[in-house]
């Protein structure tokens, strides 16, 4: 035989291994409670899925061990701002990520934490502004071959993006 106690929830019970078993308004209420923060927690999949990188691009190389620009185009379709964190391409040693500085003098590259991505923008990384340094490439760049490397996004999370090994800039 087995008994069942009432906790002092209404709608509440013990379940058989005697946990408190919400029921009727209160289940409820703590299944919406719960789908909602899942909802609103950041870096959600609606978050990757507004974000879209396109007609990224490296320049070819005869050379093993050289440093390479990456460009691409960023459309950022969410209500918020995102950042490039970093990146991971097979054919480099490392990555870094840069802004061209126009003080006195000729430009200078200088490397940054992050790459912001405004809301609601498409942003365009090149030579001469925001772009990524692939550093110590690790074989010679064809013009034609495609890789597949990996962004990381602050919110958007990991997106998989082919880049194009191209003689144009």
């Amino acid at each position: 035989m087995m008994a069942i106690a009432t906790s002092g929830l209404k709608g509440g019970g013990l379940d058989r291994s005697g946990q408190i078993a919400p029921c009727g308004r209160l289940g409820f209420l703590l299944f919406g409670l719960v789908a909602v923060g899942f909802w609103l927690t950041p870096g959600s999949a609606a978050a990757g899925d507004a974000l879209q990188v396109t007609n990224a691009r490296v320049p070819v190389s005869d050379e093993i061990g050289t440093d390479l620009p990456l460009v691409m185009k960023i459309r950022n379709d969410a209500a918020e701002a995102d950042a490039i964190l970093r990146v991971r391409c097979p054919f480099a040693n490392f990555s870094e990520k840069h802004t061209v500085d126009r003080g006195e003098g000729a430009p200078a590259m200088r490397e940054i934490k992050s790459i912001p991505i405004p809301e609601n923008k498409t942003i365009e990384l090149k030579r001469d502004g925001y772009h990524l340094m692939l550093l110590q490439t690790r074989q010679k760049l064809v013009d034609g071959e495609t890789f597949t490397c990996t962004v990381v996004f602050q919110k958007a999370g990991s997106k998989e993006t082919e880049v194009q090994v191209s003689r144009t800039p």
